[in-house]
């Protein structure tokens, strides 16, 4: 049985002067993302996949350092 996948950008956040999207990742019909993504708004780089919980500033500046 093959499960739908679908992400969706939830929200931009500016970390230290760079722009982050936070991507929520939904399998099927859920309303909670499974897991979250985050891409870096300039380059379009993902930097951080398949996050357990939405990031805050202070993990995002962690997770990129």
């Amino acid at each position: 049985m093959q499960t739908d996948m679908h992400t969706r950008t939830i929200a931009i956040l500016a970390v230290d002067g760079e722009n982050y999207e936070v991507d929520g990742c939904y399998e099927g019909k859920q309303r909670k993302a499974s897991w979250y993504n985050v891409v870096k708004t300039s380059d379009r780089n993902v930097h951080v996949d398949h996050l357990d919980s939405f990031p805050s500033h202070e993990q995002i500046r962690k997770l990129l350092n």
